[in-house]
């Protein structure tokens, strides 16, 4: 395990061997790249490479994991009227959201590029039924996901290649890590059916708003559009960390019966992103 660990470090150190470049053959001019086109062949050579890039995003985001209402945590004794609630998963509570960033990059050598970005995500809240109470169903809405982030990345190229109708296509991968603002989350209009009962809340608060730890798994291409504009299109996956409860509302009376519905929050997302690039 430690000599594969090595042996992946090296090559991802190396800007120049990673995915065939640096041997000078091969060498590939991609869309102006630089002041002038830029031979891709060993680090070092060819014109003033093009270190400072603007970037913007924008896509579509499909939930794919994490748990919204966590029903079965919750306790299987309380008194009257009976009640068993069930868990309800982010997919379930939520709507396909999308997200836009505005940020830039810097490149460290033709393949490799460090990149910072700034985020704002939404998802609208769908109505959901959470369990049951008093032989009525438990219904619900839950209240939007809002994000604010910030990111930092490694984005690692591999060299051009021709395609019909474009210019050159050029793949690369990315990893990044970063933070992320979730604003608060409660679930709201709750509802026990024809047999409501007079203490059921319409409203409990969930999650408080704070920080949480974002990561994802980046693969896409992009192409040259004009003489210092690429457009790429990318997917991955990317997770956000699990919200903190706010148990405010489930902290005495009827209704500590609900307490422990929410110690969920973590998101699972495939994000489908158009991205442009600037090149200074």
């Amino acid at each position: 395990m430690r000599i594969l660990f090595c042996g992946v470090a090296a090559i991802a150190l190396s800007g120049c061997s990673w995915m065939g470049f640096g041997s000078g053959q091969n060498s590939h001019s991609y869309g102006n790249n630089s002041h002038g086109n830029y031979s891709y062949g060993c680090c070092g050579e060819g014109q003033k490479l093009s270190r400072w890039n603007f970037e913007e995003t924008a896509g579509a985001d499909y939930i794919v994991g994490g748990t919204a209402i966590t029903g079965s945590q919750t306790s299987t004794t309380s008194p009257a009227p009976l009640m068993a609630l069930t868990d309800v998963d982010m997919k379930d509570a939520y709507k396909t959201g999308f997200s836009v960033g505005l940020g830039g990059s810097y490149a460290l050598n033709p393949n490799r590029k460090i990149v910072m970005e700034g985020t704002y995500s939404n998802a609208k809240g769908k109505d959901i039924t959470w369990g049951t109470q008093g032989g009525g169903n438990l219904s619900g809405h839950m209240s939007d996901y809002n994000a604010y982030g910030i990111n930092v990345g490694l984005r690692q190229y591999s060299r051009p290649v021709s395609v019909p109708l474009l210019r050159s296509v050029r793949p690369y991968v990315e990893a990044r890590a970063g933070v992320q603002r979730v604003g608060a989350i409660s679930l709201d209009k709750i509802s026990q059916g024809v047999a409501t009962s007079p203490n059921t809340p319409t409203s409990l608060n969930m999650y408080d708003r704070g920080w949480v730890p974002t990561g994802s798994a980046i693969i896409g291409f992009e192409t040259p559009v004009f003489n210092r504009f690429t457009l790429g299109v990318e997917s991955g996956i990317r997770y956000s960390g699990k919200l903190k409860s706010d148990n405010s509302d489930v902290a005495a009376g009827f209704n500590t019966r609900y307490a422990g519905f929410n110690n969920g929050g973590e998101r699972y997302t495939v994000p489908v992103t158009i991205r442009g690039r600037y090149r200074f």
